[in-house]
């Protein structure tokens, strides 16, 4: 026998399933499979005659290049993580205030957890980091998005830390949390062994694999204004990853966060919430990647999402 209060969650999670599927409609161009193979062609084009000059800026030494060192400054960087504190750096240009609503719920709850950590916008990150002007004119602007992986690189090279996008969802204190993943001094989530999300970074400073990004990063955008692919970053990563050695090295020794775990919370944000999913999420992943890329008119009364923005909880 069916009862209205069957019928009322049946409607909110067929709500749901309807308010995620008109999200889809926000990402079909940063997923796709040609885009992804061409941008990783011309990033490789693009740096592969450049190794030697990158290879120097990051105090490596010439020629082929080693694993077994990647390995050796892998043992280093972790030994830099544990024996230093890991500041917290979250960023939205044009300040909190002004961030979608689920971002200024996220940011909320890493300010609650963690009320040292950095909050900071286009003025008080250049209290922290230089900023290149070509960097700034290319990007900060027309491109915010990759002015924001520019940013989060230059802070970690230089300070170490844990970055966390404004739209991730932390559910407890990340600084013992993050420990345990930093057994090479670096972690990015990831999907396989060679893509990474670049939405939440722990990383020693001067970690080697954030160097080469950097020092890529500030090559491509020197040098260019094209975007072969939305998802330069990671068409870095994975260049990098196949041309240096002690990239590989370094990479290698990465304990796996996985990103398919952090991000079933976004996965089911449309769906009804109900008393305990907060426990099943948290003990999930140290960390959930949340969007703003939805209808704030088509987030369903009583889904999980609509709790989060109504109570800042899960």
């Amino acid at each position: 026998m069916t009862t209205h209060s069957d019928d009322g969650a049946v409607s909110t999670f067929v709500a749901g399933l309807g308010a995620q599927f008109a999200r889809v409609e926000r990402f079909k161009d940063t997923a796709d499979p040609a885009s992804i193979l061409r941008g990783g062609r011309l990033v490789t084009e693009f740096l592969q005659p450049r190794l030697p000059e990158l290879r120097a800026a990051a105090g490596l030494p010439g020629g082929r290049g080693s694993r077994a060192r990647g390995r050796r400054l892998a043992d280093e960087a972790r030994t830099r993580a544990m024996e230093n504190d890991l500041p917290v750096f979250c960023y939205w240009n044009s300040g909190p205030d002004h961030a979608p609503e689920v971002a200024r719920a996220c940011m909320a709850q890493l300010r609650d957890l963690h009320p040292e950590a950095h909050m900071l916008d286009a003025v008080s990150v250049r209290e922290l980091i230089d900023i290149p002007d070509r960097i700034a004119s290319v990007l900060e602007t027309d491109r915010p998005a990759h002015f924001a992986d520019y940013v989060r690189v230059a802070l970690l090279e230089k300070y170490g830390g844990i970055w966390v996008d404004a739209t991730c969802w932390v559910p407890g204190p990340l600084d013992v949390a993050v420990l345990p993943y930093l057994t090479a001094g670096v972690v990015y989530p990831r999907w396989t062994s060679g893509q990474i999300g670049n939405w939440f970074i722990a990383a020693a400073s001067d970690s080697l694999v954030i160097t080469l990004q950097r020092i890529a990063l500030d090559m491509w955008w020197n040098e260019r204004t094209d975007l072969p692919d939305y998802f330069l970053y990671h068409r870095i990563f994975e260049t990098l990853h196949t041309l240096v050695p002690e990239f590989r090295g370094q990479w290698a020794e990465a304990a796996t966060l996985s990103s398919a775990a952090s991000h079933l919370l976004q996965l089911s944000m449309m769906q009804p919430w109900f008393a305990g999913v907060g426990d099943i999420i948290d003990r999930l992943s140290i960390v959930q990647k949340l969007s703003y890329k939805y209808d704030p008119a088509a987030v369903p009364d009583g889904s999980i999402l609509r709790h989060v923005l109504d109570t800042r909880s899960l």
